[in-house]
């Protein structure tokens, strides 16, 4: 009976207490469920260990209390207890311990408040959120600067894969400078993309490739693995330097062509040489030479062999074959190859234009260099076609403007010398002595002559038919 009223009153002081009540029973009356059943899975043992360890973990609680103040009753400990929450319910304490009470109309107790003095925040957690305002504000800017950057290099890159590359290096030109004006550093991907557009676009540009990459690579620079393409690029400019040595130092007018090669060889034997280049050399060696048709074909088959890429050197080297071999419609396949490679190149329009003039359409001749013209109007080459396209429609005036244009913008000793005789026969038709003599004293000076049949047209014994519709269709070049 003792042990039953302890237990009665030991739940009616668990009821007492403070803190959520947690029933005892488990088997509430009316329930029909009877939750130690075996077929709800409950170990009805486990069950009763458990509610044993809670029972106990309550007396234990009860017993430490009871030490704490051994002069108080169960009664006085619960109602203390009973207290303690209702009046917890009505006061406000501290935001920063949560023990003690303060006035309503404050956040934090005395004691807080005095640490808080001691342990104030740091400096750099008050201005951080400005920092970051400031950071964006300038990210943003930035961004301002450079985003007219970034569209136009994605601009260019467009340019690239429409095959227009003559445009797009132009396009990173006009960037250059911009970049050169509001910032000093360049991107490493932005400058190697510019070094392989030079590199497809190939010979004709291998000067101004060279002054880029002295410009913007340095020796160190040059020996660092993500610029291994440079590098390559910068070899190749040296080999086409160092071969164009070799030759010279072999080529004389009066060797046959076996006798060069064998030279040639022997020059660059044991060097490191780009291989298609090397080949390039024998196939001018042959063309100079006057090889047959059969050996230039066979160098420059094997440039293709070795650098399939590089169309911008093979392509038109086939046009030209196909001119000697007087295959026209083979030489508009490769010029219409080359398009889609470069349509900007001028071998496309120069190509096309001599197609169709030995072909017999002057209207499409006309048509293919003033595409070309569209492109680039000063070029030497197109002009120096267009040229020979009106003086065959009759068009000295048109004629004598292209013939200037061409002579003016030459670059290469071979264009020099055609765009000198043309421009000499046209201001000598219209009757021009003294552009004549200016023409002829500027090729003295240089140590060259005008093409043969010059001389002969101007006294009638020759047409400028017989010129350009027969044979090659082009002038003698002077010896």
């Amino acid at each position: 009976m003792a042990e039953d009223k302890k237990a009665k009153e030991l739940e009616e002081l668990v009821k007492e207490l403070p803190g959520e009540e947690i029933p005892l029973d488990v088997n509430p009356e009316g329930d029909d469920k009877i939750p130690l059943d075996p077929s709800t899975g409950l170990d009805p043992e486990k069950l009763e260990s458990e509610l044993n360890d809670l029972k106990d973990l309550v007396q234990d609680e009860i017993d430490k209390m009871m030490e704490e103040n051994p002069d108080a009753s169960w009664k006085e400990i619960v109602k203390e207890a009973k207290d303690g929450k209702a009046k917890r319910g009505t006061e406000k304490y501290c935001e920063c311990c949560g023990e003690n009470i303060v006035d309503d109309d404050e956040q934090y107790c005395e004691s807080c408040l005095e640490t808080m003095k001691h342990y104030p925040f740091s400096w750099w957690k008050l201005i951080a959120p400005i920092i970051a305002i400031v950071l964006l504000v300038l990210s943003f800017s930035y961004f301002a600067i450079s985003f007219p950057v970034f569209k136009e290099a994605v601009a260019a890159d467009k340019l690239v894969k429409a095959g227009k590359l003559n445009s797009a290096l132009a396009a990173y030109d006009n960037i250059n400078t911009e970049i050169k004006v509001t910032d000093d550093n360049f991107g490493g991907r932005y400058l190697r993309r510019q070094v392989d557009l030079y590199q497809k676009i190939g010979i004709d540009k291998y000067e101004d490739l060279s002054k880029f990459i002295d410009k913007y690579f340095t020796e160190s620079d040059l020996a660092k693995s993500k610029n291994k393409s440079v590098k390559a690029a910068k070899d190749k400019i040296d080999s086409y330097q160092k071969l164009y040595e070799c030759f010279n130092d072999v080529y004389s007018p009066s060797m046959t062509y076996a006798e060069f090669e064998e030279a040639f060889d022997e020059k660059v034997a044991g060097k490191e040489f780009d291989q298609a280049q090397l080949y390039y050399y024998k196939y001018y060696g042959a063309n100079v030479l006057g090889e047959d048709i059969s050996i230039m074909r066979k160098n420059v088959e094997k440039i293709r062999e070795i650098d399939p890429d590089n169309k911008s050197l093979y392509l038109p080297l086939l046009a030209e074959i196909s001119l000697n071999e007087k295959k026209y419609d083979d030489m508009l396949n490769y010029a219409n190859e080359l398009s889609k490679f470069n349509s900007e190149s001028p071998y496309v329009y120069l190509y096309r234009s001599v197609a169709y003039r030995f072909k017999g359409d002057l209207t499409k001749a006309t048509k293919a260099c003033n595409d070309g013209l569209k492109i680039n109007p000063s070029d030497s080459l197109i002009n120096y076609q267009l040229g020979i396209i009106n003086l065959l429609m009759d068009k000295p005036k048109e004629a004598l403007a292209n013939a200037q244009t061409a002579y003016e913008s030459a670059d290469t000793a071979n264009a020099y010398i055609s765009a000198a005789s043309l421009y000499y026969l046209c201001a000598g038709l219209q009757g021009d002595n003294d552009t004549m003599q200016a023409i002829e004293e500027e090729l003295s000076y240089y140590g060259f002559t005008l093409a043969n049949e010059v001389e002969k047209v101007l006294t009638e014994e020759m047409t400028v038919e017989d010129i350009f519709t027969k044979d090659k269709g082009d002038f003698t070049w002077a010896q």
